[in-house]
């Protein structure tokens, strides 16, 4: 199995515009100084975000230069199981990928602090095998076009997992291979993230089976960061070197 992840790109890299450390001038001339042909300009953002139309503006200039393709990204959590985003009405056309992921954990309810999913589990009041559940039917029905305005990415996939105490090595083959079929036939893509080590080669396997398209991204907060890849890298060689089992 050949996972296609491209190193000299990033799709994951924070400015100021919400809780990065550089400008977005600075993230550009670091992706430029180290040869990357993909960068993807993102910040964080809720229902009540207002400066999506300043963040794209202030992108605009950047776009059409030779030798990088920019983009502009706004990353949204999951809210709940019914796959709803924390995205402003009306999201700016400037914007080309939502970055969706999973800072909360999406219940049923809402999204739930993954301390309290973990207390929940030690209780018995939640199952492992229902929490997995309800995670993967919140990330599919999150990338549907009836929630996702743009095209989706999905950032750091099961990122927390570890939060609330689980593994991606204790998720079910067969409901890997749905969640795995649907991200493919929706035409999401699927960031490797670099900051939080995820998703595992197993579930990054399991994707390149199904065809999704895989990218690197840094997540970087920091230009010093940007397109600077040790546990993608890793990763995609396990999945390519065929040491993984999905």
């Amino acid at each position: 199995m050949i996972a296609r992840v491209e190193l000299d790109e990033d799709f994951h890299v924070h400015s100021t515009f919400s809780d990065g450390a550089s400008t977005l001038a600075d993230n550009v001339a670091a992706a430029r100084e180290r040869g990357l042909r993909t960068l993807c300009l993102v910040d964080h953002v809720r229902q009540d975000t207002t400066w999506v139309p300043e963040f794209t503006a202030a992108v605009a200039p950047y776009r059409g230069q030779p030798g990088l393709r920019v983009l502009a990204g706004v990353e949204a959590k999951i809210l709940d199981t019914a796959g709803h985003l924390d995205l402003p009405p009306d999201l700016d056309a400037g914007v080309d990928l939502v970055l969706v992921a999973d800072h909360r954990f999406p219940a049923a309810e809402g999204p739930l602090h993954p301390d309290d999913v973990f207390s929940s589990m030690k209780t018995g009041s939640t199952t492992a095998a229902q929490a997995i559940e309800d995670l993967c039917r919140a990330t599919a029905n999150a990338i549907s076009p009836a929630r996702c305005p743009r095209r989706p990415l999905l950032a750091h996939l099961f990122s927390v997992l570890p939060k609330i105490g689980l593994s991606e090595s204790v998720i079910p083959s067969p409901i890997l291979a749905e969640l795995a079929w649907r991200i493919a036939r929706s035409g999401a893509l699927v960031e490797v993230n670099e900051k939080w080590a995820c998703p595992s080669p197993r579930t990054v396997a399991a994707l390149a089976a199904a065809g999704v398209p895989l990218v690197a991204g840094s997540d970087s907060h920091h230009c010093r960061d940007i397109g600077r890849y040790d546990s993608v890298a890793a990763t995609v060689g396990a999945v390519s070197a065929g040491l993984v089992r999905v």
